[in-house]
């Protein structure tokens, strides 16, 4: 069975590595997952191809992510825009422990999983396609976004959803629903949903929750 597996994307391409396998094997099925969508894209006469590549529960080291991106010297129109895993460093971890008052949660939602919190959460892992995250509070979010994120369950619409949702399927805010659409110009990776005063889901970047969301920045510096 292959290391590395390959499904499209909305803008490219996602390649997973099976983190069970060993690195030396991820790397030989990469090499042939690469000159199959160079033949492919040539088919199709085009070019330019990005990837997004996972690593499952394995944090790829600096050496690892360069001996990946060294497969592309081949092909100067392939691009890796980032690689993204289920699980963070401890380093990366220790300072949101400490500077967040929001409980912190752990893990991965699978599809058909649901999770739901009572009030706000820092949820920090994946969201796989088909999952959900629900809190009653406002809704945080460190890594893969795939599946479904309801922030202020059933009728908070002073709530907010912050992470890189431009992968998610859908937003919900209390009982707003917003079909994620990856052309929507407000939709970046900094950027937070909230309800806005139409009373329907919008998008700001995350500079702007203080100027639209006071109250809930002002408990954010408590």
């Amino acid at each position: 069975m292959a290391s590395a597996t390959l499904k499209g994307r909305k803008d490219g391409y996602e390649i997973h590595l099976d983190d069970a396998a060993s690195f030396t094997d991820n790397l030989t099925d990469l090499t042939a997952l690469f000159h199959q969508v160079h033949d492919a894209q040539q088919a199709l006469q085009e070019e330019q191809a990005n990837f997004v590549i996972t690593t499952g529960n394995r944090l790829l080291t600096e050496d690892q992510e360069t001996a990946i991106r060294a497969l592309l010297d081949a092909y100067p129109h392939f691009e890796i825009v980032a690689f993204r895993a289920d699980v963070v460093t401890t380093a990366d971890l220790s300072p949101l422990l400490r500077q967040t008052h929001v409980p912190v949660s752990i893990g991965v939602i699978r599809s058909g999983q649901e999770r739901e919190f009572d009030g706000d959460i820092l949820f920090i892992g994946a969201i796989h396609h088909g999952g959900v995250l629900k809190a009653s509070g406002s809704v945080f979010c460190i890594g893969e976004v795939s599946g479904i994120v309801y922030a202020g369950y059933p009728d908070d619409a002073e709530a907010v959803v912050v992470g890189d949702l431009t992968e998610a399927t859908q937003v919900r805010i209390a009982d707003m629903v917003d079909i994620v659409d990856s052309s929507n110009a407000h939709l970046t990776p900094h950027a937070f949903a909230y309800v806005n005063d139409l009373h329907a889901i919008d998008y700001a970047e995350c500079i702007n929750l203080r100027q639209i969301r006071p109250r809930l920045y002002a408990q954010m510096e408590e």
